[in-house]
């Protein structure tokens, strides 16, 4: 279970609803990892609440900060929090709780090239290397780096073998990404998959639509059988974190939240036998 589908859940809730819903593993972010601190919560705290909770982090999402000049917003809202982590307390959010990934979308940042991203990229991964991490690109429909295709390109361009690809359904129908286009990709190079499913028609505001009206899985327009089906046909080996934004869920309580957001994965992946 990703974080920003339970967004506005304070931490010990968000792992509680988690466990009780049948999920063994969830993401965390730097915003709450903050939070957790501010209000007291230790390192040894977190890992010891989840594994009362029999739950692992599968990584750490997201890590906007590693390009240059990347802007840092101000506020105390989860986005905000999150512009100002640096790669360094990401890595360490990571050992604290026990994954070896990291995910690092281009965020706020304005690159001069692609060649830039991949520089920086690369230069994350080498850092990243040296911990033990792992690191996943990615893509967004509204930055420059907009689909499949163009992440597929940094990270092998990048050419390290800790960079890989972090595959979010959403983001992938609204690049008007095909199934197609992730048979070309290499397996070994998808990293994670963020499910979740999408309106039958997009939204004028493309930034809204993601932010509010994601849908669940199987809710949507996406054919998440063919999708998951070519995935798994490239040989990736990955776990699916459900990530659904949606205004609609965030009336409902914890727990009601993350039994529909377990319910709707369940049946997506058991569909698949998966």
């Amino acid at each position: 279970m990703c974080w920003g589908s339970m967004e506005g859940v304070k931490l010990p809730d968000f792992l509680a609803s988690a466990a009780h819903a049948g999920f063994g593993y969830v993401t965390l972010s730097p915003a709450q990892y903050t939070e957790a601190r501010d209000s007291g919560w230790s390192g040894a705290d977190l890992h010891r609440a989840l594994q009362e909770h029999h739950l692992q982090v599968s990584n750490i999402d997201p890590l906007f900060n590693w390009m240059p000049n990347t802007p840092q917003l101000d506020g105390d809202d989860p986005i905000a929090v999150c512009s100002r982590a640096s790669a360094a307390d990401v890595f360490r959010i990571a050992h604290s709780v026990g994954t070896d990934l990291v995910n690092a979308p281009l965020g706020f940042a304005m690159p001069e090239s692609e060649q830039q991203i991949v520089d920086s990229f690369g230069q994350l991964c080498v850092a990243a290397a040296a911990e033990g991490l792992r690191v996943s690109l990615e893509f967004m429909p509204f930055n420059q780096v907009p689909d499949l295709a163009t992440a597929n390109r940094i990270v092998a361009a990048a050419n390290c073998n800790n960079g890989g690809i972090m595959f979010d359904c959403w983001h992938h129908q609204r690049s008007g990404g095909s199934v197609q286009e992730i048979l070309q990709v290499p397996g070994e190079r998808f990293f994670a998959v963020q499910l979740d499913d999408a309106l039958p028609r997009p939204m004028a505001d493309v930034l809204e639509e993601t932010l509010n009206h994601r849908c669940l899985p199987g809710a949507g327009c996406i054919d998440l059988a063919a999708v998951l089906g070519a995935l798994l046909s490239t040989g990736a080996q990955f776990l699916c974190d459900v990530e659904v934004f949606d205004a609609g869920l965030r009336d409902l309580d914890a727990s009601t939240r993350a039994q529909r957001l377990y319910a709707a994965s369940a049946a997506t992946l058991n569909s698949l036998g998966a």
